[in-house]
């Protein structure tokens, strides 16, 4: 990194609502350019325990062709319940993988897994649409990993244009958390902020139920919106939140590059 890129960001207050746990890459792409960093953790992300559809789905875990991930919580979610079942990853079978993003492809690699299909596009829908371009899905039976807001995208087209027979597992639950009591809110309030990243619909979502709370007073400095991708640009535009740049892809890296760019000249 040059070092005008370590600075592209000094003195300029950037707002993250990633969850808690998880915003440290982000946190520190950010101050590496020499942001100052304030976290409204607008949702929480709760693994779900073995339930008796997953209990059924890891007895037949060798019959799948293909296990679908669309978040590093899935895959996190995931192999929590199958280690419950499985003392060694052999037990995941001979079943290809596809993946949205690199974090979440990076996040099956830690496991010494390949990953076999990760499109250019990080969405889930570019990820069922290259499955069915490149390989041959009829009749193919496929697991796709989901959280409880995951969209119906990846099955539909599997099921529709791949003919694919496809098994949905949730293994996490996304929920809003209150952030209004916070400190940081408090500072939020009374000074704004140069930016703000969304890096999914649900937390452009919980910033709206939450907007009365968090409403900026008539001094503070009102933040630029940056997106981690094209869905949750959608979701903000559908908001009414104006998109000020997209990160080029869904990595921490790529996103501080996104808010240096909304907030050049």
């Amino acid at each position: 990194m040059s070092r005008s890129q370590k600075n592209s960001l000094a003195g300029k207050r950037i707002v993250i609502t990633r969850p808690q746990g998880q915003t440290t890459p982000l946190r520190d792409a950010l101050e590496k350019q020499g942001a100052t960093v304030l976290e409204l953790p607008l949702l929480s992300i709760e693994y779900l325990s073995a339930s008796e559809t997953s209990k059924e789905i890891f007895e037949s875990m060798g019959q799948y062709d293909w296990l679908v991930f669309t978040s590093t919580n899935g895959v996190h979610g995931f192999f929590n319940q199958f280690f419950a079942s499985f003392k060694d990853i052999r037990g995941i079978g001979l079943c290809r993988i596809g993946c949205v993003g690199p974090a979440t492809a990076r996040a099956v690699e830690d496991y010494h897994l390949q990953v076999d299909v990760l499109p250019e596009e990080h969405t889930g829908e570019a990820l069922a649409q290259a499955m069915v371009a490149e390989h041959h899905l009829e009749h193919l039976r496929i697991l796709v990993i989901t959280g409880n807001r995951n969209r119906e995208t990846v099955t539909t087209i599997l099921t529709k244009q791949g003919q694919a027979i496809v098994d949905v597992l949730p293994v996490y639950e996304t929920q809003e958390n209150d952030v209004a009591h916070l400190a940081a809110a408090e500072e939020f309030r009374q000074t704004g902020a140069d930016a703000i990243v969304f890096a999914s619909p649900s937390a452009v979502d919980a910033f709206l139920s939450q907007a009365r709370q968090l409403k900026l007073s008539p001094q503070a400095s009102q933040p630029r919106a940056v997106a981690i991708g094209a869905v949750t640009a959608s979701a903000m535009k559908d908001a009414g939140i104006p998109v000020a740049a997209q990160a080029k892809e869904a990595t921490a890296t790529a996103l501080a590059q996104a808010v240096a760019q909304a907030l050049a000249g």
